[in-house]
């Protein structure tokens, strides 16, 4: 399952990237590279791990962010595209089945531009909070 997202990504199937793409979808939520590496199977240097998930992100089979926090946050795309809505006070982040990407086409002729990736956040303050 993982060869094939990287193939269709254009990226050469490597060990070290099926294995991450593996780490972030067993765990299924977006996490740094700290709790990825207690996710891996297989030992892998830091500098490796960052090399690999540049590339995932850049190929749009991983999801980078770091909900405002200042640290980096990874989240295996899969099937499953999503965006996240993040309350500021608790920090508590769920996902959202909302995206804009219908809307590249119009936007990447209009503008004269070619998307490659996008990041789409929603903040606010959720109901628990405001109690």
């Amino acid at each position: 399952m993982y060869e094939e997202h990287i193939k269709k990504s254009g990226l050469s199937v490597t060990k070290n990237r099926i294995e991450l793409l593996r780490g972030l979808d067993a765990v299924k939520k977006p996490i740094t590279i700290d709790d990825l590496r207690n996710h891996l199977m297989i030992p892998m240097n830091t500098s490796t791990i960052y090399r690999s998930l540049k590339a995932l992100v850049d190929h749009g089979l991983v999801y980078q962010t770091d909900f405002r926090e200042g640290v980096s946050y990874f989240e295996f795309h899969g099937k499953n595209h999503h965006h996240h809505i993040i309350c500021t006070v608790c920090k508590k982040r769920e996902k959202i089945d909302l995206c804009l990407e219908k809307k590249f086409p119009s936007i990447q002729k209009e503008k004269d531009f070619i998307i490659t990736n996008h990041i789409f956040e929603l903040f606010g303050v959720c109901k628990n909070c405001l109690s």
